[in-house]
């Protein structure tokens, strides 16, 4: 009996360590073969948990009181003028402006004003980085040490954003992105505190808290006439496109995929401003309630772990069941499935990322791929005489 449980574990473990390798190189023939791709950019662009966000955030009623969203529609720089200047007069703590002013305009009155405004030491400015190239602000408007990049990560195989790089090294020089900025002035001495100057070297996961609605926002118009807003006194005030009108599900200018889409699977319709994400992004950093994401390593470890013991089952059923191992395997790779789904969704509920995917993927290739063992090793047998004892049959 002992003898078979050797067998069985010693034939187990090298039949997960060949499949482990079918797999890896077929992972690299679909990600490398250009027809391929398309499949798998499908697979990097769908994920369950996405299911998850779908129907937590879709109607909620939360509302998030530190971040306050400005949409600027389609305004022109004096208008865009006056509404920054009502909001420094109401004398929020951060105010973030992602909007980027190329060039140098003719109303010299609007850009004189804003150069002005600009200055403001509370007040962090954006710049986009196209083909390696940075986009700043016309050097009019000053340059200053207060500004980001709008860019949210630099993987150009997905549309879903989900990542983001707080900061990046770009043409030499270590970057904070947009976000990273206005979060480092509003949390001031406790941006050392959270030790985010190591943290955001990597891609973190973006922990959303809600799409526009669930934050504070006002327009153009919530400036007429020197209204007051009390409500941006000591906030994070970040200006940016929402929309002509506010939230049009038509307009598509700077507009992203992302897990709080309500069509999870065949995402149709573009569902977040980019100025949204950056205040989820900033929520998350003042708060300091990241997602602790399973790195590839250990996501690999667990695969083949689980990869492992699946076999250990499909090998003995496979030498005592020959009649009902099919229906026995089938059933074992649902209960696992729907397990492996469960405790994932478990986990992302408690802030952790686990991706179920490719450990189910493999749970299932483990039920086949260990035949090809068993081939291989008959195989071996008889073509060089090799004496190798297995537990199957």
């Amino acid at each position: 009996m002992k003898n078979k449980t050797k067998l069985l574990i010693r034939d187990a473990f090298f039949s997960t360590l060949l499949s482990s390798i079918l797999v890896f190189l077929l992972a690299l023939v679909v990600f490398n073969i250009s027809f391929l791709n398309p499949f798998y950019k499908a697979f990097v662009d769908f994920s369950f948990l996405d299911v998850y966000y779908a129907e937590i955030f879709h109607n909620t009623t939360k509302v998030n009181t530190d971040i306050v969203l400005i949409n600027v529609q389609n305004k022109n720089r004096l208008e865009i003028a006056q509404m920054l200047k009502g909001i420094i007069e109401e004398d929020p703590k951060t105010i973030g402006v992602d909007v980027i002013f190329r060039d140098k305009k003719e109303n010299v009155f609007a850009d004189s004003l804003l150069a002005s405004l600009l200055k403001k030491e509370n007040i962090i400015t954006s710049y986009d980085i196209e083909d390696n190239e940075i986009i700043f602000n016309h050097s009019y408007f000053g340059k200053t040490e207060k500004n980001g990049y709008i860019d949210f990560n630099f993987d150009t195989e997905t549309s879903v954003i989900r990542e983001f790089n707080g900061k990046t090294n770009v043409l030499g020089k270590e970057r904070l992105s947009f976000a990273s900025q206005i979060a480092k002035h509003y949390l001031n001495g406790k941006w050392q505190k959270f030790g985010y100057n190591n943290r955001l070297k990597r891609a973190n996961t973006i922990k959303f808290f809600g799409n526009y609605s669930t934050f504070q926002y006002l327009v153009f118009e919530d400036f007429l006439y020197q209204k007051k807003n009390i409500i941006l006194k000591d906030k994070i005030v970040i200006l940016g496109y929402l929309g002509n009108p506010t939230g049009s599900r038509t307009d598509i200018a700077d507009k992203f995929f992302t897990p709080l889409n309500q069509y999870f699977a065949g995402k149709t319709d573009r569902d977040m401003f980019g100025v949204t994400i950056h205040a989820n992004i900033v929520n998350m950093l003042i708060n300091n309630n990241f997602m602790l994401t399973f790195s590839n390593f250990w996501l690999g470890v667990i695969t083949f772990l689980t990869m492992f013991f699946s076999t250990v089952f499909y090998m003995k059923i496979n030498r005592k069941h020959k009649v009902s191992y099919r229906t026995r395997k089938n059933i074992f790779q649902f209960v696992v499935s729907v397990f492996i789904l469960g405790f994932s969704l478990w986990l992302f509920k408690y802030s952790v990322v686990l991706k179920p995917v490719v450990i189910i993927f493999g749970v299932i290739l483990a039920g086949s791929y260990f035949k090809y063992y068993k081939h291989f090793t008959r195989y071996l047998k008889s073509k060089f005489k090799i004496k190798w004892k297995t537990y199957l049959k």
